[in-house]
């Protein structure tokens, strides 16, 4: 993404902020974004569609628990025109005060994480064939309030210049959770065992719904997720070491840290 004309084609290949140290992805403080009219945003033969969208257990979802971790995903989608090449910039802000708003990790491979006026960006680390980007976001702590994603995309023709591409900006604002009503078990009413564990967890309850479970590093990313299976979860294939497992159903959460041997 470009600053100036003779910068185009180290811009397109680096992005933005890399290049410039430059936030580019509309959100408050930020400065001109990849669409605007002295960048990308010239009118090119394409029309863009910008998509930014949350996902928790396979389900795209429009707020977020505190401190679970989800996926975000980010499409600069042509809905006319071919493309050949995709770019972009994206950034999570609080509605509070506009401070970056949790973490991101595992950052897809067509996409690289930097450090802009104190909050995290993701944005392209070159040319991308593909129009979709992604990572990990682990949301922020509970009392954070509404967050609001806040991205920029380029389609791009790729002659490594701006004429004839075409920029596209959004937004998407997540609610955080009411959690008023989520009861947090105790181990009187649900436990794990064994603990250490060298595999199989066994979920103790007498509790009989539907859930689903995660399991987290220390580091705060998610190793496994899926649906609870005769009260069991299976992290044979992890690596040894803590993790923090939790179970959620309706209207109920627990959690435990669980060693694996």
């Amino acid at each position: 993404m470009l600053v100036a004309a003779g910068a185009a084609l180290l811009s397109n290949s680096a992005g933005r902020g890399t290049v410039s140290g430059q936030g580019a992805a509309g959100a408050p403080g930020d400065g001109l974004t990849c669409a605007s009219s002295n960048c990308h945003g010239s009118a090119g033969p394409f029309a863009v569609d910008l998509q930014i969208v949350l996902v928790k257990d396979g389900e795209e979802v429009t707020e977020y628990r505190p401190g679970e971790t989800y996926s975000m995903f980010i499409a600069v989608e042509a809905t006319a025109g071919s493309p050949t090449r995709y770019g972009f910039q994206m950034t999570v802000v609080t509605d509070a005060d506009n401070s970056g708003a949790g973490s991101l990790s595992d950052v897809s491979s067509n996409a690289k994480s930097l450090t802009l006026n104190g909050r995290t960006y993701l944005e392209h680390n070159g040319p991308s064939n593909l129009d979709e980007f992604s990572a990990l976001w682990t949301s922020p702590e509970a009392g954070t309030g509404d967050v609001t994603v806040f991205a920029a995309g380029i389609a791009a023709n790729g002659n490594g210049g701006t004429s004839g591409d075409t920029g596209v900006i959004g937004s998407m604002t997540f609610k955080e959770m009411d959690l008023s009503n989520i009861k947090v078990l105790t181990e009187g009413e649900i436990s794990f065992s064994p603990n250490p564990t060298i595999d199989i967890i066994k979920i103790d309850t007498k509790l009989n719904q539907h859930m689903v479970y995660d399991v987290i590093s220390i580091n705060g990313m998610k190793m496994a997720s899926g649906i609870v299976a005769n009260n069991a979860i299976d992290i044979s294939n992890l690596l040894n070491g803590m993790y923090i497992v939790s179970v959620r159903g309706e209207g109920f959460i627990y959690r435990q840290k669980i060693y694996k041997i």
